[in-house]
């Protein structure tokens, strides 16, 4: 029997590859797919793979007459109605390590670039101009990095931070207090802790009706003056 598999977004040509070799597949691949071009196909579906642009959603699930499951390539699935999906008996699923490292180093290449006026000073030079007082910036060496959620990319970017010489404390309810001390940092057991002590703070939770703009001025009241936000 041959499997309909749906790809609505742009997806990496190794990865269609991959998919065009599997002799029970038929893949459905066009690129960047419009809305009402992906619920006019999606009867047909039974698999739907998806970046961040497509929205799964209840009245695209209610059109899925034969899905069975939904990929996210790639980590978050905000786009997904994970309970529609349940409620239908769809399997939900997600390529957790798709991007941590990649995600780690471009938190500690911004980390670098905010402590260091990176992006000022190369405009100022592209001008003409030589203001190294200007943007010489401060250390990061001695400093304390806060890390707000510590999954994947947390602890990838604690690792990768640990060479600066930081002092690093994470707040993440969902962990234990000993996954973080092989590492050789403190899981804070309350987030206005964290917002205290950071000199640095760096995101990495997943997105939540909880998590939502957790950095709002009731946050910011608790933070260190000119403290550097990832």
């Amino acid at each position: 029997m041959t499997s309909f598999i749906l790809i609505p977004d742009n997806l990496n040509q190794a990865g269609l590859d991959l998919l065009n070799d599997v002799a029970q597949f038929e893949v459905y691949a066009p690129g960047k797919m419009k809305r009402e071009e992906t619920l006019a196909q999606i009867p047909k579906a039974h698999a739907l793979i998806v970046r961040s642009d497509t929205k799964v959603d209840a009245e695209l699930l209610a059109l899925a007459e034969n899905l069975k499951v939904v990929v996210r390539a790639g980590v978050g699935v905000d786009n997904i109605d994970l309970e529609a999906c349940t409620a239908r008996g769809v399997i939900a699923m997600n390529t957790p390590d798709a991007n941590t490292v990649s995600t780690a180093e471009l938190a500690l290449a911004l980390m670098l670039a905010l402590a260091r006026h990176i992006p000022q000073a190369d405009q100022s030079v592209r001008q003409g101009k030589w203001d190294r007082k200007k943007y010489v910036g401060t250390e990061l060496n001695g400093k304390t990095l806060g890390i707000i959620g510590f999954g994947r990319v947390g602890r990838a970017l604690a690792e990768r931070a640990k060479c600066l010489g930081l002092y690093e404390i994470a707040y993440d309810p969902f962990v234990p207090t000993d996954v973080a001390r092989h590492l050789g940092l403190s899981i804070v057991p309350r987030l206005e802790e964290l917002l205290e002590e950071a000199d640095i703070i760096s995101l990495h939770a997943v997105v939540t009706n909880d998590t939502r703009e957790i950095i709002n001025a009731a946050s910011i009241a608790y933070m260190k003056d000119g403290v550097l936000i990832i």
